[in-house]
């Protein structure tokens, strides 16, 4: 099942906030959250968190990667829930000490928050990001104990960014992936979404799919179940070659033109796609990083 609503998936996983920017909520004891979108949405995830968890706060917020639209509402969830623990890897930390990195952030908060108005997904005072610090690096293959018989698993996903993780629950069989396994249109084509290394994400893909996965939680816009999850991977898998693909063919026509490549991939990729989508410039952004790590595989 193709789920794009929001609210509660099972009685212990909650969809907070526009389909689209989704933060997880894990109502175990202690309850937990699994990233935290854009600021403009934050009254939304803390509104609705509240209402989930009766007067409780969560442990912890892990953060699959720190991009602007995962990590926005931090440190707003952290003003409400002042308990509350933010959680991520160790290259996430570090992005967050660089003054350019945090600004961008910012920035793209910003931008980002004007779109979703328009899109009736966020107020029209809708606040803006604040910096926020790290309280706890989560490394590689580590079990994170979430009640007496329910854990949360980090797995290192490089090659969407360099700090991308993503999260299991293994007695309920739900993953959390951020965007290091792409993201599915509603017409269930997969964007592939390397914007660092091509070869590390589809490196992440085959490790994500050595999961046994009933739930699948991507960063964006659908929950799968059952079949519908099971069979992301390989599809996810199968999307980047084509891709790679196609970027290599587009590079050949345009004799190497990153600009040109660009804007006839949009025509094929983006342009057709009904709103709400992507924004434009945040599309463009992140293609133009993804046409450049083909590039570098090229030439190796």
């Amino acid at each position: 099942m193709i789920l794009q609503t929001t609210g509660s998936v099972t009685p212990l996983l909650h969809v907070l906030g526009p389909s689209d920017l989704p933060a997880f909520l894990i109502q175990s004891d202690p309850p937990v959250l699994i990233d935290a979108g854009m600021s403009a949405v934050a009254p939304q995830y803390i509104r609705e968190a509240k209402a989930l968890l009766n007067g409780r706060g969560p442990a912890d917020l892990f953060l699959t990667h720190v991009h602007y639209d995962h990590c926005g509402a931090a440190a707003l969830l952290k003003k409400a829930f002042p308990e509350m623990r933010i959680c991520c890897s160790e290259a996430g930390k570090d992005l967050l000490m660089r003054p350019n990195a945090v600004a961008t952030i910012g920035e793209l908060n910003h931008a980002g928050a004007g779109y979703l108005q328009q899109m009736g997904q966020a107020d029209k005072e809708a606040p803006e990001f604040e910096v926020f610090e790290v309280d706890r690096v989560i490394e590689d293959d580590q079990s994170i104990a979430l009640a007496p018989d329910l854990s949360l698993q980090a797995f290192a996903t490089p090659g969407h960014t360099r700090d991308s993780m993503s999260f299991y629950v293994p007695e309920q069989k739900i993953l959390f992936t951020g965007e290091a396994a792409g993201i599915m249109a509603p017409d269930g084509y997969i964007f592939s979404e390397w914007l660092t290394d091509y070869t590390d994400y589809m490196n992440s893909l085959e490790k994500l799919a050595d999961l046994e996965v009933e739930i699948l939680c991507p960063g964006h816009g659908f929950v799968l179940t059952g079949k519908d999850a099971a069979d992301y991977m390989p599809r996810a898998i199968e999307s980047g070659h084509r891709f790679r693909e196609l970027i290599e063919t587009t590079l050949a026509q345009t004799d190497w033109d990153v600009e040109q490549t660009k804007q006839h991939i949009k025509q094929i990729e983006y342009d057709p796609l009904a709103d709400p989508k992507q924004p434009e410039f945040a599309y463009l952004l992140n293609l133009d990083a993804k046409i450049r790590a083909v590039m570098r595989v090229c030439t190796q």
